[in-house]
């Protein structure tokens, strides 16, 4: 018992229970890290407003940077788009989160806002880390994320960015579609710096397009937002997970520990550990609590199985022992007895003992297998009506009379030929008891949910508080007046009994009393739960 309480967390269901719950929580946690839905949002509102500082920027240049050829074709002028680009960055606070390149229609970039003066590279800068940042568990979190991120935007096959130290139109799919009059906008990946997002619009002197206006994002701050919110579902899943380890672990303990006692304890419940009752958990109100209460009612049934059975085996070694001893002292005598009428007397009785013994080993062998037939044999629908009738045709004159109170069909279901069997043993036992001028009447009926037999005798009746002691084995208090009461082996009451609670049912006995109070002779009922048709 202690070594199985002391053992109890290494039992396969508590492991079982870990992984289960463990499993689903990753699963929870991990679909929630991922965050490719909230991602892409932040990525298009952040497009969004890149595009409508793009749109600014191109649409004013578009009109206060235009310089006319010696054609009078209308062309952009750097020179002027300089100055009015640096107000435009200032002015919209562009300095540091955004960069500005413009290309002119033959495809050469003309304006790099990281090339003016006291702008820095918006792109490639590096915020400072955040607060507590240097904390080793925040650090190491980060980088995880960092790996998991990596790891999904391959999935995602961004397309990385890259920068020529000369650059044209032609490296960015996005400006040559501004060229083309038509606003582009693509998101590139620096891998573990995050991304770019860029947006190139055309610059429009009316309806030609003089350039193209390429702004671009740097999209850390979409990353960090994302690692933000990662760092939040972490934080909640390590303290959902240790919960679920402490919880798991205690319902384990509660569930794998009492089976483990239980079953040690059934263990025991075998020949030469003596008698061992089985724990009383029915107060936890739950299956463990049901389990316990059930083992211990089939161990309470197995151990009274036993002592019946200890009892049953007394019970049959008396009732041997006196046909025995009878055959024995008979025969005995027999020999030393020289007169043959005195002999054939002697070895009449020794016959019938012998008949007597016969008698009663048939009906110990039939009590006794009565539980293995039961669980063998197969229940079916039993006509009772028909059954009691044939039990009557069977019976030699006077015949039992049967009355039927009902006219519906009176169905059990269980094994007709022992229900047949209880009831021929109810109409002899009726016969035994009354007297040659009396009878035997059997009212068939339907009572609720029960199908009853009542069998009246006109006999003595039964002794006051004897009624259930004529069900016990081997009782028998039968007239011998007719010579026929030592073929009666005193357990065709209780195999009655017994095969009417193996369908369900019940048997009692009662005194018949008249008018007066007197008795008028013996009822026996049988109920059998009642079938459908």
């Amino acid at each position: 018992m202690r070594r199985g309480a002391r053992r109890w967390y290494r039992s396969p269901l508590m492991r079982r229970l870990l992984a289960v719950n463990l499993l689903a929580l990753v699963i929870l946690a991990a679909s929630l890290l991922y965050l490719g839905g909230y991602k892409r949002e932040l990525i298009e509102t952040e497009l969004r407003l890149v595009e409508a500082k793009g749109r600014t920027i191109a649409v004013a240049l578009g009109h206060a940077s235009i310089e006319l050829l010696a054609d009078g074709e209308p062309a952009l002028d750097a020179k002027s788009a300089e100055p009015l680009l640096r107000r435009l960055i200032e002015e919209s606070s562009l300095r540091v989160q955004m960069r500005v390149r413009v290309f002119g229609p033959d495809g050469t970039i003309r304006l790099d806002s990281r090339r003016f003066a006291g702008f820095g590279p918006a792109v490639e800068s590096e915020p400072l880390p955040p607060a507590g940042g240097s904390d080793m568990f925040q650090a190491a979190l980060r980088w995880l994320l960092g790996l998991f991120d990596l790891a999904f935007r391959e999935v995602e096959t961004i397309e990385p960015y890259r920068e020529n130290a000369e650059q044209k139109a032609s490296d960015y799919r996005e400006v040559e579609g501004a060229l083309r009059g038509d606003t582009e906008q693509v998101v590139r990946s620096l891998g573990a710096r995050g991304l770019v997002l860029s947006v190139a619009l055309p610059i429009r002197d009316f309806k030609r397009v003089l350039g193209a206006a390429m702004v671009s994002a740097d999209g850390r701050a979409i990353d960090e937002a994302v690692s933000e919110i990662r760092l939040q579902i972490l934080s909640a899943a390590g303290v959902a997970l240790v919960v679920t380890v402490l919880l798991t672990l205690y319902m384990a303990r509660g569930i794998a520990k009492p089976l483990r006692d239980l079953a040690a304890t059934a263990e025991r419940v075998r020949p030469g550990y003596g008698r061992v009752d089985i724990q009383d958990l029915s107060g936890r109100n739950d299956e463990i609590g049901d389990l316990s209460a059930a083992l211990r009612r089939m161990t309470g049934a197995l151990w009274e199985g036993m002592e019946e059975t200890e009892k049953f085996a007394a019970d049959v070694s008396h009732e041997l022992r006196t046909p025995l001893a009878s055959t024995y002292s008979a025969a005995e005598t027999a020999i030393r007895e020289d007169d043959p009428g005195k002999r054939r007397k002697l070895m009449r009785i020794v016959l019938d003992d012998v008949r007597r013994l016969n008698r009663l080993i048939d009906s110990v062998a039939d009590f006794s297998s009565l539980g293995a037939q039961f669980s063998r044999a197969e229940s079916d629908p039993v006509d009772m009506r028909r059954a009691v009738e044939a039990c009557i045709d069977a019976e030699g004159p006077p015949h039992p009379a049967l009355t039927v109170e009902t006219e519906e069909p009176l169905i059990v279901r269980g094994l007709e030929d022992q229900l047949m069997r209880v009831i021929r043993n109810l109409i002899d036992n009726a016969r035994s008891f009354s007297p040659a001028a009396g009878g035997v009447r059997l009212f068939l009926a339907r009572r609720g949910d029960e199908v009853v037999l009542r069998v009246d005798d006109d006999g003595p009746g039964i002794q006051t508080g004897k009624e259930e002691t004529i069900f016990e084995r081997f009782y028998t208090d039968r007239p011998d007046a007719d010579g026929r009461g030592e073929r009666h082996s005193g357990l065709g009451l209780a195999i009655s009994r017994d095969i009417a609670r193996l369908h369900g049912g019940s048997i009692a006995a009662s005194n018949r009393a008249g008018a007066d109070g007197g008795v008028l002779g013996a009822c026996f009922e049988l109920r059998v739960p009642a079938a459908e048709a």
